[in-house]
């Protein structure tokens, strides 16, 4: 009897001596996937304007700038230029800045300009970058007084703005503004219109 259970107890000896199975592991879950940062689109490029798009912002710029001339109001005259904008006038005179720009113009229009009356003769507007353009338009003064008050005769000259396109306007950044000879001005006058661009 005491082998029989010399012989049950030595695999029971031998399972109790056995070292544990390990518990089951259960698969490792790969970690989701961090999205990649979102890459911002590309800005549309600007398009140039087709011609007749391109004469139409000029003469509404020239009419503007007629218009607030006209009604000697400064403060929307000067709204047409950038704030960083600059002028030179027909005496050579330079101004630098939105706010130079309409103060400059604010005394002579109490005075020698309080009555003048500016119309566009020509207007020619060539875009350089689709969002860059030459306006440049003959013009005539009339109304002018002399600093007595006596009234002096009609100017005419030529007005050459760079302007930054801005939706379907335009905004000024520099003007130079020269007086015509009234030889010069009678040619300006006498040369052919430009050819309208196609439809």
């Amino acid at each position: 009897m005491h082998r029989a259970l010399a012989a049950l107890a030595l695999p029971l000896s031998v399972l109790a001596c056995a070292p544990a199975s390990p518990p089951p592991v259960a698969p490792a879950t790969p970690a989701p996937a961090t999205p990649a940062p979102a890459t911002p689109a590309p800005a549309a490029e600007p398009v140039m304007p087709d011609a007749r798009a391109q004469q139409a912002m000029g003469e509404q710029l020239v009419a503007a700038f007629n218009d607030t001339w006209n009604r000697h109001d400064m403060d929307a005259f000067a709204a047409l230029h950038a704030e960083d904008a600059d002028f030179v006038n027909i005496f050579g005179l330079w101004w630098h800045g939105r706010p130079a720009i309409r103060e400059s113009h604010v005394g002579i229009h109490k005075t020698v300009f309080r009555q003048s009356r500016l119309s566009s003769v020509r207007v020619e507007t060539r875009f350089v970058a689709p969002d860059i353009a030459v306006v440049r338009w003959a013009w005539e003064l009339t109304g002018v007084l002399s600093p007595e008050g006596q009234p002096v005769p009609d100017m005419q000259g030529i007005l050459v703005h760079v302007a930054r396109r801005e939706g379907d306007r335009l905004r000024i950044v520099s003007t130079q503004n020269t007086q015509a000879t009234a030889d010069a001005f009678r040619a300006v006058r006498g040369m052919d219109r430009p050819a309208s661009p196609p439809p």
